[in-house]
């Protein structure tokens, strides 16, 4: 249950955003959201630790990497909310939500290049077929007003940058042995600070956030629901959830953002874009098939959130 709640919460993500930044610009609210997050998690992580000690439990101690923390931070926090962000802010929901659903394939294709895992000409062609329905979803944003070619390319560009992040933990460096609460809240903490920089640009360019009622509360939800809570459940599914169920979880995210696009934001599902994301999902769904028929069972290791 618990990556089935995580994995709603991510969800959920879209409507939020779009509607935070009506009033908020893209950098300015990442900032916020991860700080506000972190500085969340760290409190539990030391409330935690002190519990744990008055109990009498055995604690071990562990040494932080902060090399490979920077590293980490930037692809799976910086990097990719920069991409995303920006990218949603160009774009609409449905075209993000089925863009985001090629995180898989890009994972695929990085572990037989970077990791030299076996892949097969099966798997392959699940990742071809996923392109091509970005391809389809990409190409129609020329003919849209409201959408833009280089918002759906920036979403894509997170996807992949996310990707990296989830093979440099299949090749753990020192981070493995950090508690997973600590590790959370360091690298929400750590990529919220690498994004400051052009947070403050967009405020020097645009003027100070501005909050409504409407926005606070997107804000609020979006750092205790979507990322507190939601990297919580995940790290604790982390612990018992197999690849083959992992998979399930991963697949419904987009589709429970397209379903809540479509009826909060009110955006067009035009034939284009089903065709598209319909051959995104196939794509994934036949990689992940041949990829579980061709190997064993293994924890599940990726983790995401927009």
């Amino acid at each position: 249950m618990d990556a089935a709640g995580s994995r709603f919460l991510w969800g959920l993500t879209v409507v939020p955003v779009k509607w935070a930044m009506e009033t908020l610009h893209p950098f300015s609210l990442m900032c916020m959201r991860l700080l506000t997050a972190g500085l969340i998690l760290f409190f539990f992580a030391k409330r935690n630790a002190k519990a744990r000690r008055h109990a009498g439990a055995q604690q071990e101690g562990f040494i932080i990497p902060w090399k490979r923390m920077a590293m980490l931070s930037f692809t799976g926090v910086a990097g990719y909310f920069l991409c995303n962000f920006s990218g949603m802010s160009l774009t609409s929901g449905v075209h993000a939500s089925m863009i985001a659903a090629m995180l898989p394939l890009f994972t695929l294709s990085l572990a037989a290049l970077y990791l030299k895992e076996r892949v097969t000409i099966s798997q392959w062609l699940g990742l071809l077929i996923g392109m091509a329905g970005v391809l389809m979803i990409t190409l129609q944003s020329q003919s849209k007003a409201s959408f833009s070619v280089l918002g759906d390319l920036l979403v894509l560009a997170g996807e992949f940058v996310f990707a990296i992040y989830v093979i440099q933990q299949k090749r753990p460096a020192g981070e493995e042995k950090m508690p997973s609460e600590w590790f959370t809240c360091l690298t929400l903490l750590i990529g919220g600070i690498m994004v400051i920089p052009f947070a403050l640009a967009e405020v020097w360019m645009y003027g100070p956030p501005v909050f409504n009622g409407k926005t606070f509360a997107c804000f609020l939800f979006l750092t205790l629901g979507c990322t507190v809570c939601a990297y919580s459940l995940w790290n604790q599914a982390l612990k018992t959830v197999s690849a083959a169920r992992a998979g399930i979880y991963l697949n419904a995210t987009p589709l429970i953002n397209v379903a809540t696009a479509i009826l909060f934001l009110h955006e067009p599902l035009t034939a284009m874009t089903v065709l598209g994301g319909f051959l995104v999902l196939i794509g994934v769904a036949w990689a992940e098939r041949n990829k579980q028929r061709n190997s064993p069972a293994e924890p599940f290791l990726e983790s995401k959130s927009l």
